[in-house]
């Protein structure tokens, strides 16, 4: 892979051009094409530069990631020297005791409460950053707590990277299946069972068990909580957190500062489904327009007018209808957008 950014196309043709040659060649032609202005403008560039994502990257031996879209949720380091693509989270930490949190089952149950749907997963797939990550209240830890967590976190990375680099047939989403059916108590094929062996699933559970009796225990809590008491609990932490930055106390990721870091901005979250019945449909054209564009902005991906519809109460086919209405005016303003997998809302500038 070959970054050009920020080189301007004059030093990239003088200066590479064989790597110039190839762009002319296999991506000019697409960019021309392509809807984004900045991205027919700078077409030797990647997509998005993100230049706060280097930022914040600058310095760090290795960050964290996880896939915006996947069947396991799981969180591991990346060496610096990988640049991330489009279809990774990226939290620009080093910080192996903030990889166990995101790891542990308290975040799970967050991510699963607040994550978004896609069709070919049965159950919530994507991992929506600002909900997911920017809202979730992670605990304070003393030092004990710190050690402990980096010590589990590097030894869980540590291994999946191990028996992964060993066994080149292993993956992933190979192991977290096994993971998956061996919680959920079922049987085992003979070639998950052959995985189980090869890619020491038992230890990687173990070292997942460790770290969520830390990570709950961080929070002072006892481990008798299941999934939906341990999330309204992090929504009762998130209230009072928002309180607390309000009044000015800002706890930093880490403790490293934004000039060094990733400030953590702390969303609102709407009251869980328990609590509150969802709304009715605005009746007013412009206050129901206002609220999809919200929606699709939080969503962060191409979402289904079905999709939108079942925020409200009642819904039906009507609403439906009302709401394809709607977003095809936001088409027409460039709010919105409509791709095969959904409607979404492009982002303003580079």
């Amino acid at each position: 892979m070959v970054d050009l950014w920020p080189q301007p196309e004059a030093a990239v043709r003088r200066n590479r051009p064989r790597v110039y040659q190839h762009l002319m060649q296999h991506v000019k032609p697409e960019r021309d094409r392509n809807n984004r202005d900045a991205y027919r403008r700078r077409w030797w560039w990647f997509g998005e530069p993100r230049p706060e994502l280097r930022q914040a990257l600058r310095g760090l031996p290795r960050y964290i990631v996880t896939v915006e879209t996947a069947k396991h949720r799981w969180f591991r380091f990346l060496d610096a020297e990988i640049a991330p693509d489009n279809k990774l989270i990226v939290v620009a930490s080093a910080d192996a005791a903030l990889l166990a949190m995101l790891n542990s089952r308290p975040h799970l149950a967050w991510f699963l409460r607040h994550a978004g749907r896609i069709g070919v997963y049965a159950d919530e797939a994507v991992y929506v950053k600002s909900v997911c990550f920017d809202a979730f209240p992670f605990p304070d830890l003393d030092d004990d707590q710190r050690r402990g967590l980096v010590e589990a976190g590097e030894e869980l990375d540590g291994l999946r990277a191990r028996v992964l680099a060993a066994d080149p047939a292993l993956t992933m989403t190979g192991l977290y299946n096994v993971i998956s059916d061996l919680r959920r108590g079922r049987p085992l094929t003979a070639e998950q069972t052959d995985i189980r062996s090869r890619g020491c699933v038992d230890v990687l559970m173990s070292l997942h068990d460790r770290i969520d009796a830390l990570t709950i225990a961080a929070y002072g809590w006892g481990p008798e909580l299941g999934d939906a008491a341990l999330v309204r609990k992090l929504h009762e932490l998130h209230a009072r957190r928002r309180s607390e930055e309000t009044a000015g106390q800002v706890r930093w990721l880490d403790g490293r500062r934004p000039a060094q870091g990733v400030q953590r901005v702390r969303p609102p979250l709407l009251p869980l489904a328990a609590d509150q019945p969802a709304p009715p449909p605005p009746a007013q054209p412009e206050i129901l327009a206002s609220v999809l564009l919200s929606e699709l902005r939080q969503a962060g991906r191409p979402v289904q007018p079905a999709s939108l519809a079942r925020r409200f109460q009642p819904g039906g086919p009507r609403l439906v209808e009302r709401i394809e209405d709607t977003l095809a005016i936001l088409a027409a303003a460039g709010a919105a957008a409509r791709t095969d997998a959904g409607w979404f809302a492009p982002r303003r500038g580079l």
